[in-house]
């Protein structure tokens, strides 16, 4: 598969090949997930919304944390969402989990609603990543956390593999010098970041 194929079956997957991206990044981005969330602590009553939930794994990770709280997930696919409600039959059936299809750009959320959320390799594709990184802001109550992970970001020992998923249209692959002042710019009021730079990881916290 090329790197324009690649981009597109993950920017939004569709269809039975879509499907199938699905349960490979249930599986594929387990340890990058679990990696990303030891970063924080999460309280057993907290209300988190998964970002780009693809095939829905990521939720049930938090859901088994967060015993007496609830779990979000959001995703633009169709296709996706309907992955991620198998994968988490069980919890939406006991009303800790639900998933509904929507976009980063308008978040179903009231203000000052929600006490983490978290975006596991999905930023890349954001239409407008500082407006949609506004609009989480607004959903976050005070003092609550953004959790950003993602298993590509610009770093010298990747360059040339990166370089060729960013000159896609359909992705962005961002410094952490860029989601510092893209947090900064969204009002978030500090940020932290950690880097695994043998596997090309980061993980943000941002908090409001």
């Amino acid at each position: 598969m090329s790197v324009e194929e690649t981009v597109r079956t993950h920017s939004k997957p569709l269809g039975e090949e879509g499907r199938n991206v699905g349960l490979a990044m249930n599986e594929h981005h387990y340890k990058l997930w679990n990696w990303g969330i030891e970063h924080i602590s999460i309280d057993p009553d907290s209300s988190i919304l998964d970002i780009g939930c693809g095939g829905g794994r990521a939720i049930s990770i938090l859901a088994d944390i967060v015993e007496n709280g609830n779990v979000s997930g959001i995703d633009y696919s169709p296709d996706m969402v309907e992955l991620a409600s198998e994968t988490n039959k069980g919890a939406i059936d006991d009303e800790k989990v639900s998933i509904t299809q929507a976009s980063v750009s308008k978040l179903p959320f009231s203000d000052a609603m929600l006490d983490l959320v978290t975006a596991f390799e999905t930023c890349y594709f954001w239409p407008d990543i500082e407006n949609d990184l506004r609009e989480i802001h607004r959903v976050l109550k005070e003092n609550s956390k953004l959790l950003i992970v993602n298993e590509m970001y610009i770093h010298s020992l990747f360059e040339e593999r990166n370089s060729a998923y960013a000159a896609v249209d359909e992705m962005n692959i961002y410094s952490v010098e860029d989601y510092r002042n893209l947090l900064k710019n969204a009002g978030f009021s500090s940020v932290l970041i950690d880097e695994l730079p043998e596997n090309n990881w980061i993980c943000i916290i941002a908090r409001k």
